[in-house]
C-alpha cells in the first residue's frame, strides 16, 4: 500500500492490507436489516453499527430486533452480525502453495510491505518498503525501498544492506526492452496531481531517479460516481503504444462501506503519464488493495484484483479475481477466481518455468508480511469466509491431519486453537479471535504442498 494511511472496506472483516495504519473492521449487515435499522434508529446510528469494530449491548439488540423483523416479514432469517456462511459453490481449486515468507521487526527492519519481484540472471530480488505504522512502535524503519535476494528461486531469502530506491512509495519494477531495468513510484506532489517518476538501473539492484509527470485522477470514478483522489501503488506493463499502468483508489478520507475502483494510466515513454478514463475498472464491490498488472511469460497481460465479495450477510474472501488481455489491455476477459485472497499481489514468471505470486498482509501486533507462493497443481478445493471475529474454511480433498492454520505475520501455528468438524466428505476448520486481531494474516496451509487459502 501507499505510504499514507488507508482504511479497509466495510465488507472486509479481519482482512487487513499490508500497511493499514488503522484497521476498520465493520459489522456485516444485510440490506433488509440495514433498511430496518435506518428506519428504527436512523441512518447515522445504522452506519455507526456497520463501521463498528465491536457492537455494544444496545447495538446488538438493535441488530437482532431488525434481523428478527426481516425474517418475520416473509424473508429468511439472516445470520447474526459477526457470523459466517459458506457453501460448496464458493469452493475453488487451490493452485498456489506457500514457498516462503518474511515478517516485520526481523533483520533490523520495521514494518515490511509491498513486494516487487525481479529476476536478474540467477538471482531473484524482492524489493519492499521498510515503513512504519504510527500506532505500533517499530524500530528500524526509514520508509525507503530495500531488498531481499534469493538464489534458490524464492525458497530462502537474505537481506541486502542499504537502500535500493530512495523513495517513500512502493515501486513496480521490470526488465527494460532496451536493456537494464526500470521502476516507477509516486515521488511527491506536482502541479495538478502527484508525480509518477521513472527510476532506472543498469544492474537491477540500485535505482536512480529520472523524470516523471503529475497525474490528475479526479476524472477516474467508481461505479457510484465517486472520484478518485489518492491512488495506491502503480503497476506498469510495456505495450505497443508505450506503457500501461493501473492503480486503485485508496479512498483515504472516505468511510466504509467502500466501492473502490482501479484507474488506468498511459504513457508513450514511461515518463509523461495521463489518465485513461475509458479503461477505468469500477466494479460493484470493493477493490481492497492495489491490483497487479503483469505480462506473463506467454505474453498475456494478467490483472489480479483483491476484490471483496459479499454473499448474503457474510463477507466472503474466496480468492483474488483475475482477468487477462491478449491485445495490450484493449479488451479483457471476464473475471475468474484465483485460489486465495491476499493484499498487494505481485506476479513473476521465472526462467526455470516457475510462476510466483508474492503478497502481503498486516497484523497490528507485529506489522507486515512479505510472502511468496508458487503455482502448483493439487486436488484440494476450499472456500473461506470471515468476519472480524472468526474465519471458517471448508476444505475438500484433505483430512484434518493435512491442515495447518497459521498466522504468517506472527509466524505462529494456530492449529491447536482451531476447531475442526466434518461436513460430508469436507473438513470444516473454524478459527475464532473475539478481538479480531490480524485475521488477514491467518491462512490455511493444506498438505505437504502447503496449498494456501
Amino acid at each position: 500500500m501507499r505510504r499514507r494511511l488507508a482504511v479497509i472496506g466495510a465488507a472486509v472483516l479481519g482482512v487487513a492490507t499490508l500497511s493499514l495504519a488503522s484497521v476498520v473492521n465493520a459489522v456485516v449487515v444485510d440490506p433488509s436489516t440495514k433498511a430496518c435499522l435506518d428506519k428504527t434508529i436512523g441512518v447515522k446510528a445504522a452506519n455507526n453499527i456497520i463501521a463498528a469494530k465491536k457492537l455494544t449491548a444496545v447495538q446488538n439488540k438493535q441488530v437482532a430486533k431488525c434481523k428478527s423483523s426481516s425474517a418475520g416479514a416473509g424473508g429468511s432469517a439472516s445470520a447474526p452480525a459477526g457470523s459466517t456462511t459458506s457453501t460448496s459453490s464458493d469452493m475453488v481449486s487451490l493452485n498456489y502453495g506457500l514457498l516462503s515468507y518474511k515478517t516485520s521487526q526481523r533483520d533490523g527492519l520495521g514494518n515490511i510491505s509491498d513486494p516487487a519481484l525481479l529476476q536478474v540472471g540467477s538471482t531473484l530480488r524482492m524489493f519492499f518498503k521498510n515503513g512504519n505504522e504510527p500506532q505500533i512502535p517499530l524500530a528500524g524503519f526509514d520508509n525507503k525501498i530495500h531488498s531481499y535476494i534469493s538464489t534458490d528461486n524464492g525458497v530462502t531469502w537474505t537481506l541486502e544492506s542499504g537502500v535500493r530506491v530512495d523513495v517513500g512509495s512502493p515501486i513496480t519494477v521490470r526488465a527494460a526492452e532496451a536493456g537494464g531495468y526500470e521502476a516507477w513510484a509516486w515521488s511527491g506532489p506536482g502541479s495538478g496531481g502527484e508525480v509518477m517518476s521513472r527510476y532506472s538501473s543498469s544492474d537491477g539492484k540500485d535505482f536512480a531517479k529520472g523524470s516523471g509527470s503529475a497525474v490528475s485522477v479526479a476524472a477516474c470514478k467508481s461505479a457510484d460516481g465517486v472520484a478518485a483522489s489518492l491512488l495506491g501503488d502503480p503497476q506498469v506493463v510495456k505495450v505497443a503504444s508505450g506503457y500501461l499502468a493501473y492503480s486503485h483508489d485508496m479512498a483515504a478520507n472516505a468511510k466504509p462501506p467502500f466501492k473502490r475502483h482501479a484507474c488506468a494510466m498511459t504513457s508513450p515513454d514511461g515518463v509523461t503519464w495521463s489518465l485513461d478514463v475509458a479503461q477505468t475498472f469500477a466494479p460493484q464491490n470493493d477493490v481492497q488493495t492495489n491490483p497487479e498488472t503483469y505480462r506473463n511469460a506467454a505474453g498475456v497481460i494478467e490483472q489480479i484484483f483483491p476484490i471483496d465479495k459479499i454473499s448474503g450477510s457474510a463477507s466472503i474472501q474466496s480468492g483474488m479475481q483475475i482477468r487477462t488481455s491478449t491485445n495490450d489491455g484493449a479488451t479483457w476477459s471476464a473475471l475468474t477466481e484465483l485460489s486465495f485472497f491476499a493484499g498487494d499481489p505481485e506476479r513473476l514468471d521465472l526462467s526455470n518455468g516457475d510462476s510466483l505470486l508474492a503478497f502481503g498482509n498486516f497484523d497490528h501486533r507485529q506489522g507486515g508480511l512479505l510472502a511468496v507462493s508458487k503455482k502448483i497443481s493439487t486436488g484440494y478445493k476450499a472456500s473461506r469466509s470471515s468476519t472480524m471475529e472468526k474465519i471458517v474454511w471448508t476444505i475438500s480433498g484433505a483430512t484434518k491431519a493435512n491442515v495447518v492454520i497459521k498466522n504468517l505475520c506472527l509466524d505462529k501455528d494456530l492449529t491447536s486453537s482451531t476447531s475442526f468438524t466434518t461436513s460430508g466428505s469436507n473438513v470444516v476448520a473454524t478459527f475464532s479471535d473475539p478481538a479480531g486481531r490480524g485475521n488477514g494474516c491467518v491462512y490455511a496451509l493444506i498438505g505437504p504442498e502447503k496449498a494456501i487459502k
